[in-house]
């Protein structure tokens, strides 16, 4: 089946793809330690293994590293928040794989993945043709934004409200309006005390040049913050604990001495914010 019906649509999946593809380059040919080891990125992204190794010469190495910074620091901070909650959704889920590598894991962890419908079905297609397993705890939560909210999509499933939960939500605050972020910003901050928000936003500094000319482009006009804008944002919307990821940081935990010539990302930036 067709996984969109727009030019559009069609292109931001794409990223999906392009970001499990990044992440399975880095399992497959990065160098050691692994930043992030997704071994069904692959797979679950359809890109053959020798085209993967060429992006490796293709996309800049900055870029390349946004992808598996990103799944780090969100699983890490997941890890640590599982004292406090036992729901994790995914908004702009794609081709995230954590339910599928974890499976029995996950124990009384449920997740969430919400999506457009028509890439939830392809993506469910994906698995099964790759014979892998949705453990019990996954639940896919159809949401066509355009037509639906956040809060009645999650009403349609069994999330509880009532429950503190993790929220993940990457690669896509470049593609709405400062408005449509304010929006699931404040959705976020009014869950229950001890949940968390882990997103990425990209920043307009010099090196946003590059991002205007990648494949996020495509799907339309880009939306870009400055890490000023973007904290004030997440106190407006009633959050105080704040945690940056700078480049610095990024660089002094993940990147430094590395042997593969990895870098930290130049413009996309993540931050965490818990309730």
């Amino acid at each position: 089946m067709a996984i969109a019906d727009t030019k559009e649509r069609s292109n931001v999946y794409e990223t999906a793809r392009q970001s499990a593809a990044l992440r399975a380059a880095h399992y497959l040919f990065g160098g050691e330690p692994k930043i992030f080891s997704d071994n069904l990125a692959q797979g679950l992204s359809g890109v053959a293994e020798s085209k993967i190794a060429a992006m490796i010469d293709s996309v800049p190495t900055a870029s390349a590293t946004t992808c598996i910074l990103r799944s780090r620091f969100t699983e890490d901070h997941l890890a640590t928040a599982r004292s406090r909650v036992n729901q994790y959704v995914l908004l702009g889920a794609g081709l995230d794989s954590f339910a599928l590598r974890q499976g029995e894991a996950l124990s009384d962890l449920l997740v969430y993945e919400v999506d457009d419908p028509p890439f939830l079905e392809w993506k469910r297609q994906r698995i099964a043709e790759l014979g892998l397993v949705e453990p019990p705890q996954l639940r896919y939560v159809p949401c066509d934004f355009e037509v639906t909210t956040l809060p009645d999509a999650l009403a349609a499933s069994d999330f509880d409200p009532d429950s503190p939960c993790f929220i993940s939500w990457l690669g896509v605050t470049q593609y709405i309006t400062v408005e449509a972020t304010k929006a699931t910003l404040a959705w976020a901050a009014s869950r229950p005390a001890g949940s968390e928000i882990v997103f990425t936003y990209v920043e307009g500094n010099n090196h946003a040049v590059s991002v205007k000319e990648s494949l996020m482009s495509q799907v339309g006009d880009l939306t870009f913050y400055s890490p000023e804008q973007m904290i004030a944002l997440l106190k407006q919307a009633g959050f105080s604990q704040i945690e940056e990821m700078t480049e610095e940081r990024a660089h002094e935990l993940f990147f430094r001495d590395r042997t593969d010539g990895l870098i930290a990302p130049k413009s996309q930036r993540l931050l965490s914010a818990i309730v």
